[in-house]
Order: C-alpha cells, then structure tokens, then sequence
C-alpha cells in the first residue's frame, strides 16, 4: 500500500499556534480517503527522510527563529529541490517568513533568509491581530492573524489569496493578499491552526502530495471533525463582521 509521508520540522522550537493540528488534519484528511500516512518529527540536526511527501514548518517567535536559522539555511538547497520536485510544503509564521529572501528588522538589522520562496518581509510596529477570511483559487479559507510583518513579493504570480476581511501580508494591487504558492509549497500567516478549520485547503495540499504519487483520491468520507470545523468557520464569519478587525501597535 502507498504511503504518504510527512515530515514536521522543527516541532519544538516552531509549533506555537497549534501547529500540530495541522498536521493532525493532513492524516485525517488521508485517512478519510484510504490513504495511509506516516509522520516523523525533524529537530535541528536530525536528516530529512529520503522520500518524504509533504513538509510541515510552524510558528515562532524571533527568538527560535535565531535558533534554527543556521540548520534552516544549511537545507536550503534540500528545500528548493523539494519544492522542485513537486512535493508538497506548508508553513506558517515565522517560518514562512524565514522561507523568503530575507527578514528586515524594526531595529534596522536583517536576518537573511532561506530563499526558496518569492518575497522578503519587513517586521513593523504594527501587530496586525484579529479573524480573517481569505479566498482562494481553490478554497475560502478563515482563521487568525497575528503578527508584525508586511511582505513584498518578488513574484506577483505566486500570490495565493485575496483577503475579504482582514489585514493580509501583503499588497496586491488595490487590495491584500494573503497566502504564497510557489508550485505546491503553501505559506501564509493564518494561524489558529488554519488546517483545522479549513478542511478543503488540507485537501489542497494532500491532492497535491498524492498527484505526485500518481494516486487517483476518492472522495473523502463524511466526518464529524467537517460539521465541527463548518460550525466554527460560520462562527469566525458572523465575529468578523460583527468585531472587525485590530492593530496593535508596539
């Protein structure tokens, strides 16, 4: 039977926001369709898996972010072969900002980045907090943002999502933007965790990994967690348009 393989990076100094339901709901999301997964933590130092199908990054602050840098820019090359592959990459936070080019600091300095995805981001004082609804080519996504972060894409084609309430990561055209794809690597900052709640995006990324694998999905069978995560998405839709949306400024 086929597998799909998923690897969490950096579970301990980045998976601040839930991120392990992110990766609880890529299983189930395989599972609901008959397809077996596996799923191995990564710390700092330890290999990749050979043949690994899908990556999961999660949030941090600067502080592990600074922790990781030095093993996250020596996969560089082993990331930006992965994306090149056509496997399949998620990342939120911290992480997919340190995926960019580069982070510029409120202090001046800078952290450079892995450079596998297209944008460099800017921390601000500005700490952008609150529910946001995004839309997607290929699902309506809602959840939370917060952070202190603008991006700048370095290429307009990878924008993912146009922002419907709420603040983004970035400037797209006379609106914001949220969420990057760059072939099948998927980062944003909505966090929550968003996969959770958002059942049709973790769809996205296993349609993905399993094409890869030249494996056909069937429809996934109804669940209980699909009522829950639609009652919670309804929830968030009447609070953002009821409370709107804050900035907190530092």
């Amino acid at each position: 039977m086929t597998q799909i393989s998923i690897v969490q990076l950096y579970p301990a100094e980045l998976g601040i926001t839930g991120d392990r339901g992110n990766v609880r709901t890529l299983e189930e999301r395989l599972r609901a369709r008959g397809v077996a997964s596996t799923t191995a933590h990564v710390g700092v130092g330890e290999p990749l898996p050979e043949d690994v199908d899908i990556v999961v990054i999660g949030n941090g602050p600067l502080s592990a972010l600074r922790g990781v840098h030095a093993d996250f820019v020596a996969r560089a090359q082993q990331l930006r072969s992965f994306i090149a592959d056509d496997r399949t990459l998620f990342a939120i936070g911290g992480s997919a900002e340190l995926l960019g080019e580069r982070i510029d600091l409120t202090d001046g300095d800078s952290v450079d980045g892995v450079g596998v995805m297209p944008y460099r981001v800017s921390r601000t004082r500005d700490r952008r907090v609150g529910y946001i609804t995004v839309r997607t080519p290929d699902a309506a996504v809602v959840g939370f943002e917060d952070h202190a972060s603008e991006w700048t894409l370095t290429d307009e084609s990878a924008a993912y999502g146009t922002v419907v309430a709420g603040r983004g990561s970035y400037s797209r055209g006379d609106a914001r933007g949220e969420f990057v794809r760059h072939r099948n690597a998927v980062v944003g900052n909505v966090q929550g965790p968003v996969l959770p709640l958002n059942p049709a995006l973790a769809d996205v990324l296993v349609s993905a990994a399993a094409a890869r694998r030249g494996l056909d999905l069937p429809d996934a069978t109804p669940s209980p967690f699909d009522e829950y995560a639609k009652g919670a998405r309804d929830a968030i839709e009447r609070f953002v348009h009821d409370k709107g949306f804050k900035t907190i400024q530092l």
